[in-house]
């Protein structure tokens, strides 16, 4: 999605609220003057006040500033015990804004004006919108269920699924909650099929996407169609910026794409160029780290598997869908 072009369709929304929120301001005062002649005369005298300075400003002549600002003041005290006295709220004739601070403008700051956190919030909602619409986002830390995961011993570990899978999750939750500033910017979620990878990834990009960030998500073997298209006619050179280029970028099944001699250098590309940006990137996948090393290239693991940058965590215990009524 091109931002741009979304940040000019916003902006015309915005616009439209503008308008619908004047209309909706203008049918107020007309029936606050249906209803209180003491409000609607104490309306005409602000507007009057209002007009009568701006004919002297346009005359030359000067103002006296202090007095006009105590005069309205005083007016619009007035205009607000006639609103009362009417059975109407105080505020009831001030401005309507969905948003105060940018006034529906989209903009905020003077005299430099930067973007408003509710117009960031929309971009950040229309650039995931696709990812929520394909399934990203499905699972949250609230559907995280501990008791699914048995609380047994598992051969060879040190402690039970369960035990082991709520330290996950408190590293999970983490993550989501300090981004983009967390320890370590990657995250590689291994271990055999149905031990909760995904869902564990999913979990934190829905929160982060909820936190206003741009995360995609692909599978590996779709990652590797991208490149191979983008790298044979130029296409697809916008899937592939945006895998380059999101706050967070999940690679699911890492292992199942072809193994092609193309394959670990589209991989690199891939990650090189987002550690080199400090950008957070989690794979799942059903590979051991030693796996890993056997199947890509070196040069390809020491950028999957840099302990400056990743953290690997290993998912271990029972296949949960072997399991009886899960």
């Amino acid at each position: 999605m091109d931002t741009s072009s979304t940040i000019r369709r916003l902006l015309g929304e915005y616009e439209q609220v503008r308008v619908n929120n004047q209309r909706e301001g203008h049918r107020r005062e007309e029936e606050v003057r249906g209803q209180s002649a003491d409000a609607a005369r104490l309306l005409d005298e602000r507007r009057e006040l209002l007009m009568r300075a701006m004919r002297q400003a346009l005359g030359g002549h000067r103002i006296d500033t202090q007095a006009l600002t105590a005069q309205i003041e005083q007016v619009n005290q007035d205009i607000r015990d006639a609103l009362e006295h009417a059975g109407f709220t105080q505020d009831y004739l001030q401005p309507i804004y969905r948003c105060p601070a940018c006034r529906d403008t989209g903009y905020v700051g003077e005299p430099v004006h930067e973007l408003c956190a509710c117009m960031k919030q929309r971009i950040m909602d229309e650039e995931n919108r696709g990812e929520r619409m394909g399934g990203l986002g499905a699972h949250s830390f609230d559907q995280f269920d501990l008791n699914v995961f048995p609380d047994e011993p598992v051969k060879g570990e040190k402690t039970t699924q369960r035990e082991h899978m709520r330290r996950i999750e408190r590293a999970a939750r983490r993550y989501a909650e300090d981004f983009p500033d967390t320890q370590k910017p990657n995250l590689i979620f291994f271990g055999l099929p149905g031990l909760g990878k995904t869902f564990v990834a999913d979990c934190i990009a829905s929160r982060v996407m909820d936190r206003a960030f741009v995360v995609r998500r692909v599978t590996a073997y779709r990652m590797m169609e991208l490149m191979r298209k983008f790298q044979f006619d130029g296409s697809q050179s916008k899937a592939v910026d945006d895998l380059q280029t999101c706050d967070l970028l999940f690679i699911d099944d890492l292992g199942t794409e072809p193994q092609t001699k193309s394959t670990s250098s589209y991989l690199f590309q891939i990650i090189n160029e987002r550690n080199n940006n400090d950008l957070h990137t989690i794979i799942s996948t059903n590979l051991s780290p030693e796996q890993m090393l056997e199947l890509y290239t070196e040069r390809v693991a020491s950028r999957l598997m840099d302990v400056r940058k990743t953290v690997c965590i290993k998912f271990y215990g029972r296949d949960l869908r072997l399991m009886n009524d899960r």
